[in-house]
């Protein structure tokens, strides 16, 4: 076996052990302190976890997927018009700029715009939350993607027009098998980063339904101990969740991957 392949088998041995390793210390937590399952149920009936699971999630989903979609159409633009990759260049500044720095201006932009449209509610957060990632989301998309992209042979292309083959086909047939493993990798990353973050939300989001990292924060570090036991037990949850996914992800995409593996090898 080689060492890319040992190194690549070690990673998903290496979470699995250390996901063993966290039930262990949440079951130890639980001994100490006398901690049990009903409290747990309770406690995430009292503060509501679920509804801030689903909620983050549902948002992150929407974010990710709008995300995914416009930096697709920025790139294959790109490609056909010469202008817009020398737009694209200018994407760079984005990547200066952390997530709270951009949050913070989102905040001070739509803080001007709500007096005139009405008393400030945090209803408005879940907008704000998904514009903030979607301008800092989409320049890593475009980056992420243009290289694979560049690597596509145009004659490919032209048989699926010279087919009567329409926008939807050459995407399907000739750009999605290059890119699939990389638009796999990209949902976990910015699902599992925009799920479980903390600064944006607790910036701009709401107040109810609160988000999922702002939960978890407050949570672990409540003086009550039922509460710090249930924000662990549900931290678990939310990584064993990810965890499933990325491997299913990883899994489907593997008859992909030779397109990536042949343009590493010509590097």
């Amino acid at each position: 076996m080689s060492i890319r392949k040992s190194i690549a088998w070690s990673i998903p041995l290496l979470l699995g052990f250390v996901s063993i390793l966290a039930v262990a210390m949440l079951l130890w937590k639980m001994n100490m302190l006398g901690a049990n399952w009903h409290e747990i149920i309770e406690v995430s009936k009292q503060k509501r976890i679920m509804g801030s699971v689903l909620y983050s999630l549902v948002v992150s989903v929407i974010a990710t997927a709008l995300s995914i979609s416009i930096g697709v159409m920025i790139v294959r633009q790109a490609l056909l018009n010469p202008n817009v990759t020398k737009a694209i260049t200018r994407l760079n500044i984005s990547f200066y700029y952390p997530h709270f720095i951009v949050a913070l201006y989102v905040y001070l932009l739509f803080s001007f715009i709500y007096p005139y449209i009405g008393e400030y509610h945090k209803i408005y957060g879940t907008f704000e939350i998904v514009l903030t990632y979607l301008l800092k989301e989409i320049p890593f998309v475009v980056f992420y993607l243009m290289t694979t992209y560049r690597k596509i042979e145009t004659a490919e292309m032209d048989v699926v027009r010279l087919s009567g083959g329409g926008t939807w086909r050459l995407f399907t047939t000739v750009e999605f098998p290059k890119i699939a493993p990389q638009l796999a990798e990209l949902w976990i990353i910015l699902v599992s980063f925009i799920w479980t973050a903390y600064e944006i939300p607790s910036l701009v989001g709401n107040s109810f339904p609160a988000f999922l990292g702002v939960v978890f924060y407050q949570g672990y570090y409540a003086t009550d101990v039922s509460v710090q036991v249930t924000t662990m037990f549900w931290m678990l949850v939310t990584s064993f969740f990810l965890l499933l996914v990325a491997c299913v992800l990883f899994l489907s995409v593997q008859k992909y991957r030779h397109f990536l593996r042949e343009g590493s090898e010509q590097t």
